[in-house]
C-alpha cells in the first residue's frame, strides 16, 4: 500500500513537471527523486524517459554530468546561485542607473 502511494506520488510529480526547459526545474525533479532513494543514474534515466528536456538542460545537466553533483541537502545548486546573484546585481545596477536619470531636483 505505501509503495503504491509512493509510485503514484512520483508519477504525479513527473506529470506536473513533464516539461523541463530550465535547470531550476531539472534540479527540483532530481532532488525529489533523490529524496525518494533513487540514485543519480536511476533518477537521470527516469527523467530522460518521463520528461521533455531542453537542449540547455541536456547539455548543462546531463552531458556535462552536473546531475551527479546535485544533492538533496542543498536548496539550490551552486551554479544556479551564482547565476541568480549575477542577475540580481544586473537588475540592481540597471535600476540604479534608471533612478539616477529620472531623479528630480528642486532648485
Amino acid at each position: 500500500m505505501n509503495e503504491d502511494f509512493e509510485i503514484k506520488e512520483i508519477e504525479k510529480f513527473l506529470q506536473v513537471h513533464r516539461v523541463c526547459y530550465d535547470r531550476f526545474t531539472f534540479d527540483k525533479i532530481m532532488r525529489f527523486l533523490l529524496a525518494r532513494d533513487f540514485n543519480h543514474e536511476d533518477a537521470k534515466q527516469l527523467i530522460l524517459f518521463s520528461c521533455e528536456l531542453s537542449a540547455l538542460v541536456l547539455q548543462e545537466r546531463i552531458y556535462n554530468l552536473y546531475y551527479r553533483k546535485i544533492s538533496v541537502n542543498e536548496k539550490m545548486s551552486q551554479d544556479l546561485c551564482e547565476l541568480f546573484t549575477e542577475e540580481l546585481r544586473s537588475i540592481y545596477w540597471k535600476w540604479n542607473e534608471l533612478f539616477k536619470k529620472t531623479r528630480f531636483t528642486i532648485d
